[in-house]
């Protein structure tokens, strides 16, 4: 992640145009377009997201998620989903815009409420329910790129069909990634989540590292679209 960082610098060092990707799917800036299409593969999931512009400072998405590992994060304590689908509605908030000399900052604020149906390594069905807070931070440091970062915080519960009992997972997540104008309509990105994740189970509670990590675009203005 050093990596990012280091490009980040020199970006906003040599660049006096600091607009970035005209929409920003995983990072603070409000939407510019009515509609944003929004895809990603990587761990625990690949998803596609339906963004709409909404009313004053709010943006709202439907998403839905084939769910190959831990639906809120990669948890130390091993993979518990098998397989699943996961359905979810994202609503962001922008609360502000700072421009600075070499850099303009975008803060929101995140609210995704979700459900799971999968199964788990114990053959059994699992229901899920997700309430990921989250504060996003767009670093515009360059006319094609912006650094993400801030922080989230994706609660989940499974409930099982069998005597498993119930499973919370707290992680406590920092937000590394990128966004990217490659052409006029398509912005790749890349996102990486990492921090202390607590897991709470069978009368028992441990702390461990948490993780995710995502690949994918966002496109707009396709067919009119």
């Amino acid at each position: 992640m050093k990596a990012i960082g280091v490009l980040a610098l020199a970006l906003a060092l040599t660049s006096s145009a600091m607009a970035g990707p005209a929409n920003s799917t995983i990072g603070g800036k409000r939407l510019q377009n009515d509609n944003v299409h929004n895809v990603g593969v990587g761990y625990p999931s690949l998803f596609y997201e339906w963004w709409n512009k909404g009313q004053r400072e709010l943006d709202w998405a439907l998403k839905g998620a084939l769910v190959y590992g831990d639906w809120p994060v990669v948890y130390a304590d091993g993979r518990f989903i098998r397989i699943g689908l996961g359905l979810s509605a994202p609503l962001r908030w922008h609360l502000s815009t700072k421009k600075r000399a070499k850099a303009t900052n975008d803060v929101s604020f995140r609210f995704t409420p979700g459900i799971l149906l999968a199964g788990n390594r114990s053959d059994a069905f699992t229901f899920g329910i997700k309430a990921e807070v989250a504060a996003p931070v767009s670093l515009d440091v360059h006319e094609r790129v912006s650094v993400i970062t801030g922080g989230a915080i994706p609660f989940a519960v499974y409930l099982s069909n069998r005597d498993i009992g119930a499973r919370g997972f707290i992680p406590l997540l920092f937000r590394m990634g990128v966004e990217i104008k490659a052409a006029q309509h398509v912005s790749p990105f890349f996102l990486f989540e990492l921090g202390p994740g607590i897991g709470v189970g069978n009368g028992a509670a441990d702390v461990s590292f948490a993780w995710r990590l995502w690949v994918g675009t966002s496109f707009w203005g396709v067919m009119g679209n």
